[in-house]
């Protein structure tokens, strides 16, 4: 990860989970926003949700459950499927996948 603070921290994370497409995929992206300047988070991940196409999506690291910015996502008009994957004091991940 680059520690330039003009970058967003976007990395390719190894994964075998699927899309619900039936193939498997060997890589996953991962938007990390914890270094991003808290003004900016949401307009970036909304930015990275709306650029989706079906079946695709990456995993979002944030410092919390990020509950408010999950609902604007759900007020997109794209379908979107989000799941918790882990929670811990000062960290989640939450997959993110375009649906419809």
């Amino acid at each position: 990860m680059s520690e330039d603070p003009k970058f967003i921290p976007i990395q390719e994370a190894p994964s075998h989970s699927t899309c619900g497409c039936g193939a498997a995929h060997e890589e996953r992206l991962a938007l990390d926003v914890r270094p991003i300047p808290h003004r900016l988070r949401h307009p970036a991940v909304l930015g990275a949700v709306s650029s989706l196409r079906v079946g695709e999506g990456f995993d979002l690291l944030a410092p919390h459950v990020p509950t408010p910015l999950l609902a604007q996502i759900d007020q997109l008009p794209i379908t979107v499927k989000h799941t918790l994957v882990e929670a811990e004091d000062g960290f989640a991940r939450v997959e993110i996948i375009r649906v419809g």
